[in-house]
């Protein structure tokens, strides 16, 4: 272990790269793409992507709230995230996040993000085309989290989904919970509990008049942790996706979709990061420049490359955080 701690930087991006190898191993899932709220499970930052995901027991600055509302007590300034994704077949998605430190041991924050296509060919009944339709997902996002001692956390989001699809709408309301123990060293256990509750409902018109539809967003329950570890940080996450369907007598929760995350991620000479990670069905890599305007260290500048499914083709992923 002591040989490990000696090596030069030379020797630790040697490691970094085997790890990163040994990542693409791991067992890969069918896409979640099927499910209600999929733009949220593809990310809202691109280090939260290059990391595969594996973030709920991180403090990922500017967007910790939405990595897991418990870690947001961990801001001791207001910091801001922006991020602009552009994805293939003409999709993007934009994010804006800001998370405020409340005296003595709480944390507020508010986000807004917007998934959405506008060139999806529309045709009728019979096949012909009708023209281009629109498509937009907008989430509004209000996060509360307070310390219950030095080193466990809380927190809950609330979230408001406005959906439109041509000419149709929606509206919707999920919550999330999470808890967050983090040693001073730097190690940290998370659970999460995403869509405790969620739904959001269509009302589609019909011959015999409107009628009600009501997508119901999966459960997603995630526990993880984070390493750090000399100039690397390791993150591991487990996720359990439960589909929620509807029955006669109700809702209820179909069997659970095992995804594995893990990443990690290495400082090169104080400014540049490295990052690399599996997502449960592809391999993730990204980069993040930090950087001082009032402050050493108050900024960041990250990129991640999304390499998309067979030929969909490749995505761009570029974020903004800095403090206040």
């Amino acid at each position: 272990f002591q040989r490990l701690l000696d090596q030069s930087d030379c020797d630790q991006m040697r490691l970094f790269l085997t790890c990163l190898l040994l990542l693409t191993r791991l067992p890969a899932v069918a896409g979640l793409g099927g499910y209600a709220g999929a733009s949220l499970r593809l990310g809202t930052n691109a280090r939260s992507v290059a990391l595969g995901g594996a973030l709920v027991a991180d403090l990922n600055r500017g967007y910790s709230a939405l990595a897991n509302p418990a870690s947001a007590t961990y801001v001791n300034r207001a910091e801001v995230g922006l991020s602009y994704i552009a994805l293939p077949l003409n999709r993007s998605l934009q994010s804006i996040s800001a998370t405020f430190f409340l005296p003595p041991t709480a944390a507020v924050g508010l986000s807004y993000l917007r998934a959405g296509d506008n060139q999806i060919q529309g045709r009728n009944s019979i096949g012909q085309p009708t023209g281009d339709l629109s498509y937009a997902e907008q989430f509004a996002i209000l996060t509360f989290a307070n310390q219950l001692t030095p080193t466990i956390s809380v927190g809950m989001n609330a979230k408001l989904l406005l959906i439109a699809l041509a000419d149709e709408d929606s509206r919707g309301f999920a919550i999330d919970v999470g808890v967050l123990y983090r040693r001073p060293s730097g190690l940290s256990l998370a659970v999460r509990a995403e869509n405790v509750t969620g739904s959001y409902s269509w009302r589609v018109a019909a011959e015999s008049g409107e009628q009600a539809y009501v997508d119901h967003l999966p459960l997603i329950l995630s526990g993880g942790t984070s390493l750090p570890w000399r100039e690397f940080t390791f993150f591991a996450q487990l996720d359990l996706l439960y589909p929620r369907l509807a029955q006669d007598k109700g809702i209820a929760l179909a069997d659970p979709i095992l995804l594995i995350r893990a990443a990690m991620e290495t400082l090169v000479e104080e400014r540049l990061f490295v990052r690399g990670g599996w997502d449960g069905s592809a391999a993730t890599l990204g980069v993040g420049l930090q950087y001082a305007i009032r402050k050493p260290a108050d900024s960041r500048v990250d990129y991640s490359l999304l390499l998309g499914r067979g030929r969909e083709g490749f995505g761009h992923l570029f974020t903004w955080v800095f403090g206040l």
